[in-house]
């Protein structure tokens, strides 16, 4: 959650998910993201002002895209599933006190990962750093149950 002050929800959510293990976490300590920055660096916008800059930094963005290629959700469910999964947020690292990018954001973003052609790039890198661990990376579904009167 970068070098800010954390805040009491930040260190709330951090407490709630320290002892559980989770691929998301583990995934998180494992990858080397200086070298996926690199990449992304590609897609950063510099301004000159901070008027009009991105709410979200390019970093933010790809493990958001992470997710929703892992869990295979849409952007709708991605939007959704941020607002109240702290793994999720936790991973983004997203805090629980500003707003989550919306399903348009994601999907301009995933447009400027395409339109820099990188994305191909930077899922290459992740993989390549998951096989030196040894991990390989199923997609996992995220199954919302609904009741049906019968």
């Amino acid at each position: 959650m970068g070098n800010q002050t954390m805040t009491l929800a930040e260190q709330e959510n951090i407490n709630r998910i320290a002892n559980q293990k989770h691929f998301l976490k583990e995934i998180d300590l494992i990858i080397d993201w200086t070298k996926i920055n690199k990449v992304l660096s590609k897609v950063e916008i510099r301004r000159e002002s901070v008027a009009g800059s991105d709410t979200y930094s390019a970093e933010v963005m790809f493990r958001i895209l992470l997710i929703q290629s892992w869990y295979q959700l849409s952007d709708y469910q991605l939007e959704e599933q941020l607002t109240y999964n702290l793994m999720f947020l936790y991973f983004s690292h997203l805090s629980l006190e500003n707003p989550i990018p919306d399903h348009s954001t994601i999907s301009r973003w995933r447009s400027r990962f395409s339109e820099k052609n990188i994305f191909d790039e930077l899922l290459e890198e992740i993989n390549r750093q998951l096989v030196m661990h040894n991990i390989e990376v199923h997609e996992g579904v995220i199954v919302d149950a609904t009741l049906v009167e019968s």
